[in-house]
């Protein structure tokens, strides 16, 4: 997995404040009010939203979903944690943040 890095320094994700949330089960709705987009996420993502409520890292993420969801393949999980963040960035979901 590709380390972050801007300037020297390690960047960490986290939810951007502006977003609401709703819980659905194992899963979570999103409400953009910016773009007026909803946004449904399945349980993984919902758990890395969740691990973004305070800024944490891509290799953060990775660890805690090995630990939680017993995952023993580690690149996959780093490259679907990347996959997910650039998906939520792109959206507005998230934003970057030096901690």
């Amino acid at each position: 997995m590709a380390e972050f890095h801007e300037g020297g320094v390690n960047l960490f994700y986290q939810q951007n404040s502006g977003i609401e949330t709703a819980p659905l089960q194992d899963e979570v709705i999103l409400f953009h009010p910016t773009t007026g987009k909803f946004f449904v996420l399945n349980r993984t993502s919902s758990f890395i939203w969740s691990s973004l409520h305070e800024p944490a890292t891509p290799k953060q993420i990775s660890e805690k979903i090995q630990t939680s969801f017993r995952k023993t393949e580690d690149s996959d999980v780093e490259l679907d944690v990347d996959a997910v963040l650039q998906q939520m960035e792109s959206q507005g979901l998230i934003v970057k943040t030096e901690r």
